[in-house]
């Protein structure tokens, strides 16, 4: 009989380091949050010295790198000119420099870690995934390694080249692998009825099951930064559509100890999804 894949034997989650929190999104700068990537890279380290079962896919959000990019040169729609052709060149150099800059935060904690870079492994056409290969996660996973990928501009068989969210990763990988569960770090405590860093009468919902879905899409909002993959509202749609009854949580990674306590179990100020 072939032998099981160690990581169908142990626990694995997909965890999400939003592009909110761990690059200056907010102030549509090209940056990267040293402070909060570096944070959460130890607690990615204190969780795995405690739950030596755990395996983790990293999938990392890129802020402007990637949506103020695919705006600035048009990226969305096909590509068809030379100064497309170059904009698709910087955009991927920009995603892939988030991607590496979170490979080195792990590895110096002394985590293994491998990126995985989006347009390796994803095929789109007319923006939608045409094939994702799932080969280099799980022999990532084999050899005990953390593999890592960004949402990236990849190959398009109709448009050349066009965007590939972080979330689609997330959704390709659980519907590939049966993950225990994925969590979503971003810059505020999960879904609100409004946008709350506007609106200080904004509700957390901390349940969404398919009895509310409905309504809390109706509720949330798009994002207020730059953001061509639809804000919160569009990665709720994307992850109603393909959880596949995976639960998820999205939580602050802002707030210190929530990325530990999370993939720990344990209870945080959060939004919980079931569907």
């Amino acid at each position: 009989m072939k032998e099981q894949s160690r990581w169908n034997k142990v626990s694995l989650v997909i965890l999400k380091l939003g592009g909110s929190s761990i690059t200056k999104k907010a102030d549509n700068k090209f940056e990267i949050d040293y402070d909060t990537l570096n944070r959460s890279a130890q607690e990615i380290k204190s969780v795995l010295e405690k739950d030596t079962e755990l395996q983790l896919i990293v999938v990392c959000g890129v802020g402007p790198f990637g949506h103020t990019n695919v705006t600035k040169y048009d990226l969305n729609h096909g590509i068809e000119t030379e100064e497309q052709e170059k904009g698709v060149g910087i955009t991927n150099a920009d995603c892939d420099f988030v991607g590496s800059e979170t490979v080195k935060a792990l590895e110096k904690v002394g985590l293994k870690v491998k990126l995985i870079s989006g347009y390796e492994v994803c095929e789109q056409k007319s923006k939608k995934v045409l094939s994702f290969d799932i080969e280099p996660y799980k022999k990532a996973l084999d050899e005990k390694i953390i593999p890592i990928t960004t949402g990236i501009m990849v190959p398009d068989e109709d448009f050349k080249w066009s965007p590939m969210s972080g979330d689609t990763v997330i959704a390709q990988t659980a519907k590939q692998l049966s993950p225990t569960k994925v969590v979503m770090g971003t810059d505020v405590d999960g879904i609100f009825t409004a946008d709350p860093k506007h609106n200080p009468n904004a509700k957390l919902i901390e349940k969404i099951t398919n009895e509310n879905l409905g309504e809390v899409l109706e509720q949330c909002g798009e994002s207020a930064s730059v953001d061509v993959t639809g804000g919160m509202k569009g990665k709720l749609e994307k992850l109603a559509a393909t959880l596949n009854g995976v639960p998820a949580e999205i939580f602050s990674l802002f707030v210190e100890k929530n990325l530990e306590n999370t993939l720990l179990g344990k209870e945080i100020k959060s939004t919980k999804i079931k569907l």
